[in-house]
Parts: C-alpha cells; sequence; structure tokens
C-alpha cells in the first residue's frame, strides 16, 4: 500500500490523460505483482502446514498402533461398517429398530 510520504500526485508528473491513465495503470499492476508474491508466501506456507499435519497425523497413528497403523485403521474402519450393517437385519422390537428415522 501507498503511504502518506509515498504518495505521488498524478497531475504533477503527467500533464495528459492518457500519462495519467498509464501512470495509473503502473501502480495497479505493481500491486498485482505485490499481491501475487503475498499470494505465493501463503500457498507456500498451506503447503508446510498441511505436511506437517500429515506427519503428526502419521507418527500419532504408529505410536498408537505400531507397525502397519492403516491397515489396522482400515480394518477396524471396515470390520466396524460390517457390524453395524448385521446389526440393522437382526429384528428387534419396534420401539428398538432405527431408532433416527
Amino acid at each position: 500500500m501507498v503511504g502518506v510520504e509515498d504518495a505521488v500526485v498524478i497531475d504533477d508528473i503527467a500533464a495528459t490523460a492518457a500519462d495519467r491513465a498509464r501512470f495509473k495503470h503502473e501502480l495497479l499492476q505493481k500491486e498485482l505483482d505485490l499481491l501475487r508474491a503475498r499470494l505465493d508466501i501463503i500457498r507456500s506456507q498451506v503447503r508446510v502446514v498441511a505436511k506437517s499435519g500429515v506427519t503428526w497425523a502419521n507418527a500419532s497413528a504408529r505410536s498408537q498402533l505400531t507397525s502397519y497403523p492403516w491397515t489396522k485403521l482400515g480394518a477396524l474402519a471396515a470390520s466396524s461398517f460390517l457390524v453395524t450393517r448385521a446389526l440393522r437385519t437382526l429384528r428387534l422390537g419396534p420401539e428398538l429398530r432405527r431408532p433416527f428415522n
């Protein structure tokens, strides 16, 4: 952004409307370049944060489930799905069947 001491009066620099427009265009182009640079910095920071999150999740799973943690988590998810599906096929009383419907 342009500070008070950096402010330039466009009328002092350029006399014609075309010169003023060109000068405004250059200023906007420089601001756009600065915004793109800031966006690149933010993108790289997001990559670092995402990578550290994945590293943390992997380390946490390995510390809790020892070897082959993702296989164990997948097997746990699949088995809980199958058990839930089997429990839904049981004939329970009308008051116990599908309580959330």
